[in-house]
C-alpha cells in the first residue's frame, strides 16, 4: 500500500470519526436538555404547590378566626365520585381549596411563585433567566413575574388555578449548563476520541518505519550483493589463473595475484565483521581489549595502505601534534574506526582526494581529527548519517555503493571505548570527523 493511499484512508476515517462523535455529542446534547426541561418542569410544578401551601396555611389562620361568621356553603363543592369525564378527585379537591381562598380574599400570588421558583432553581444549580406568565380562561395575559423581556425559550407545563385561569414560566435554557451537566461524557468522548487518534498515529507511524524498514533492506542487500559480488569475481578469476602453468613459473606474476585475492578477501572480512560488531552492540554483548596502541604508526599503516589500493589520486597530509602517541584502545576496532572515515573521505570525493589527518593531545582526552574536500554532507543529513543503514542525499545522487553501517560502526566502537564521535561539514566544501578518546 502506498504512503499516499495510507494517508487518504487515514483522512476519511478522521472524518467519519468525527461526524460519529458529532451525532452522538448532538443526540446526547438532547438527551441531556431533555432532562434539564424535565428537571426545570418539575421545579415550577413545586413552586405552584408550594405558593399554595402558603396560601393554605393563611386560608386556615382565617378560618379559624371567622369560623362563626363563615358564610360560605360547603356543598357547592361537592366532589363528583361517578363522574368519568370529570376531574379526579384531587383534581376537585384542589378547586374547593382555589374557591375557598377566593372566599376568603387570598388570591395567586406571583411574587411567592417567583420567589419559590428563584430558589428551587438555584438549588439545582440553574442560573437560568425566565418569565412567569398569569393567564386567564381565554388565553389572555393578566400578570407577569421575572424578566419581561423573555418570550422565547421552553415553555412548562401549564399549571390551573381556578376559574380557567392558568400559569406557566418560560425559562431561557443556556447550553453552557447543558455542557456542564454532560462535563464527564464530553470528557469521555474526547478522551475516546484523542485515544482513536493515538491509535491511528500510531499505525501509520509503524507503517511507515515499516516501509522505510523494506526500503532499508532492499537497498542492504542490493548493496551487500553488489560489493560481495565484485571480490568473489576476482578471487574466482585469480584461482582460475593460478591453475595457468605459465603463471606458476613467473613467480613475480603469481605473488601479485595472490596479493590481490588475499586484498579481496580481506575486504570480505573487513565487511562481515563490521556486520558482526554492529550485531554484538545490539545485543550489548560487545567488549574491547583496550591496549596500548601507537597512533602515529596505526594512521601511517592506512595512509600507506590507501594510497596503494585507490583507483583515485589522493594526498594525505598529517599533523600529530601529541605528547604521548600512545593511546589505550582496542587496535583492531580503533584500526577498522580511522580506515572507515579514510575509506569514507577518498569514497565521498572527486579527484583528487585531500585528507587532513591531525592528532591532539588534550588533558583528559585524545582528539582524532580526518578532514576531506569531497562532496561534504547537508545539515538534514548530518544528523541521520549515524544510524544504521542511513545515507546521505548526495551519496544517493552520486550512486555511490555501500551499505549504510561505516558511519554507525564508527559511533559504537568509538562509544564502547567511552569516547564521542563530531562531524563537521558543508556541502560542496568537505567535511571533518572528529572522534574524541578519553586517555584510560
Amino acid at each position: 500500500m502506498k504512503l499516499s493511499t495510507l494517508l487518504l484512508i487515514f483522512t476519511l476515517a478522521l472524518i467519519c470519526l468525527f461526524s460519529l462523535q458529532a451525532v452522538w455529542l448532538h443526540y446526547s446534547y438532547r438527551l441531556h436538555l431533555k432532562r434539564v426541561e424535565d428537571s426545570v418542569n418539575s421545579i415550577f410544578s413545586q413552586a405552584v404547590e408550594k405558593e399554595m401551601d402558603v396560601r393554605f396555611v393563611e386560608l386556615r389562620k382565617k378560618v379559624r378566626e371567622n369560623f362563626s361568621n363563615a358564610n360560605v356553603r360547603v356543598d357547592s363543592f361537592d366532589v363528583a365520585h361517578n363522574k368519568p369525564d370529570n376531574k379526579s378527585v384531587v383534581s376537585q379537591q384542589k378547586d374547593m381549596v382555589q374557591q375557598l381562598m377566593k372566599e376568603y380574599d387570598i388570591g395567586f400570588n406571583m411574587n411567592t411563585v417567583d420567589s419559590i421558583f428563584h430558589l428551587l432553581l438555584q438549588s439545582n444549580r440553574y442560573p437560568f433567566s425566565y418569565r412567569i406568565n398569569y393567564v386567564d380562561s381565554v388565553g389572555k395575559l393578566m400578570k407577569v413575574s421575572g424578566m419581561s423581556t423573555i418570550d422565547k425559550g421552553f415553555k412548562t407545563d401549564v399549571m390551573p388555578i381556578i376559574n380557567g385561569e392558568k400559569t406557566y414560566s418560560v425559562v431561557r435554557i443556556s447550553a453552557p449548563v447543558i455542557f456542564k451537566n454532560m462535563l464527564a461524557v464530553l470528557c469521555v468522548s474526547i478522551l475516546i476520541f484523542l485515544f482513536i487518534i493515538a491509535c491511528m498515529i500510531y499505525e501509520i507511524r509503524m507503517f511507515i518505519n515499516q516501509h522505510h524498514l523494506i526500503r532499508i533492506r532492499e537497498n542492504f542487500t542490493h548493496a551487500l550483493t553488489h560489493d560481495m559480488k565484485t571480490p568473489l569475481a576476482t578471487i574466482h578469476s585469480v584461482l582460475i589463473q593460478m591453475e595457468n602453468e605459465s603463471i606458476n613459473e613467473n613467480p613475480d606474476m603469481r605473488k601479485k595475484f595472490n596479493d590481490i585475492a588475499i586484498d579481496q578477501a580481506l575486504n570480505l572480512q573487513a565487511v562481515v565483521n563490521q556486520i558482526l560488531t554492529l550485531a554484538y552492540i545490539d545485543k550489548k554483548q560487545l567488549s574491547v581489549n583496550k591496549q596500548l596502541v601507537d597512533l602515529p604508526e596505526m594512521i601511517e599503516s592506512l595512509i600507506d595502505k590507501f594510497t596503494v589500493k585507490s583507483d583515485k589520486t589522493v594526498v594525505f597530509q598529517t599533523v600529530y601534534d601529541c605528547k604521548n602517541t600512545g593511546i589505550y584502545a582496542d587496535p583492531l576496532y580503533l584500526n577498522n574506526t580511522i580506515s572507515n572515515l579514510i575509506d569514507n573521505a577518498i569514497k565521498y570525493s572527486g579527484d583528487p582526494v585531500e585528507i587532513e589527518i591531525k592528532c591532539s593531545d588534550g588533558e583528559k582526552q585524545v582528539d582524532i581529527h580526518v578532514k576531506d574536500n569531497g562532496f561534504g554532507i547537508s545539515s538534514n543529513d548530518q544528523l541521520k548519517i549515524f544510524k544504521q543503514f542511513e545515507r546521505g542525499a548526495e551519496i544517493k545522487r552520486n550512486r555511490i555503493s555501500g551499505f549504510g553501517i561505516g558511519l554507525n560502526y564508527v559511533q559504537q566502537v568509538i562509544e564502547a571505548h567511552g569516547g564521542i564521535v563530531t562531524v563537521l561539514s558543508q556541502e560542496g566544501v568537505g567535511s571533518e570527523f572528529i572522534i574524541t578518546l578519553p586517555h584510560q
